[in-house]
């Protein structure tokens, strides 16, 4: 360690149509600080992202930016790994490169690894710019998930998409490649390590809301079997969402968001079957969903 603030980590994957937006608001916020950052990307891409990120780096010398550029594609539990060991921040952020970064997110994260947290969870919203179906459903799942966060602890607490870690307790963990479900499994490690994990919802990100069949049921099917993959490994921390609460939180939400709970239960009818169909496909390196990646700032 030295005299590093803060470590930013963002994994890319094809990022090239928002990551110039994304850097500028992430830039904007740091600015403001005054403590010293690095930012870390590791990138497994296949388009200009590198390439662009590289000029970032030569347009922001004030900055200190690396990057890390895989040749082929390794995936997020690679990037995570890679990004706790060449962390020098005193506190590690972890960012996806396609969400907008609500205001003053970074320091509020920063500023709650504190008195033996070791995990701060961020509040992820969405943008909704399709509102049909899967996004609906879509936006009504971050909702539900908001809302079972506010009660505490729990498997839903970690999001990976913006999350601060101790950076000391991170260089403890090496995630295995296989696992799907890595903030879900990095939460478990932090709590291995007596630590504590908590919750911030003023800690805002948002993100793009899938708004096809293809994107909605890759990411709830990865979902399901990344959770599956370490199910007792959350068993032992006793952090497993208690049933009657999951159901009276949808119950509460679906009165808020009728519509979104409608499109839910829809979309959930045939969950079954495309399971079936296409666990055998998944690993953790796996199809992205295109349709999230359309940045914007509106």
């Amino acid at each position: 360690m030295n005299d590093i603030d803060l470590t930013i980590g963002i994994p890319t994957f094809n990022e090239e149509a928002n990551i110039t937006k994304f850097f500028e608001t992430l830039k904007r916020q740091i600015i403001s600080q005054h403590y010293s950052v690095e930012i870390i990307f590791v990138d497994d891409s296949a388009d200009n992202t590198p390439n662009i990120i590289e000029n970032l780096r030569l347009n922001n010398p004030d900055f200190q930016i690396r990057i890390i550029h895989n040749s082929s594609r390794k995936g997020a539990s690679n990037a995570w790994n890679t990004i706790f060991k060449e962390a020098k921040g005193k506190v590690l952020v972890l960012l996806d490169a396609d969400i907008i970064v609500g205001e003053n997110c970074i320091t509020i994260l920063r500023e709650n690894i504190i008195n033996n947290v070791g995990l701060c969870a961020s509040n992820a919203l969405p943008i909704n710019k399709s509102n049909n179906l899967y996004s609906n459903a879509a936006s009504f799942i971050a909702f539900w998930l908001r809302s079972m966060r506010l009660h505490g602890l729990s498997q839903y607490t970690t999001m990976g998409r913006a999350l601060a870690l101790d950076s000391r307790s991170a260089k403890e963990i090496e995630i295995p490649n296989e696992i799907i479900a890595i903030d879900l499994y990095v939460q478990c490690m932090i709590l291995k390590q007596n630590k504590k994990v908590v919750y911030v919802d003023a800690a805002k990100i948002y993100f793009t809301t899938p708004s096809n069949r293809k994107d909605f049921y890759s990411q709830i099917i990865r979902a399901l079997k990344g959770y599956d993959q370490i199910r007792e490994i959350t068993k032992s921390f006793n952090i497993n969402a208690p049933l009657f609460l999951t159901i009276k939180e949808f119950l509460l939400n679906a009165k808020k968001y009728p519509r979104g709970a409608f499109s839910l239960l829809v979309c959930y009818g045939i969950i079954p079957l495309i399971y079936l169909r296409q666990r055998s496909k998944i690993s953790y390196i796996w199809d992205i969903a295109h349709s999230t990646k359309k940045y914007s700032l509106t």
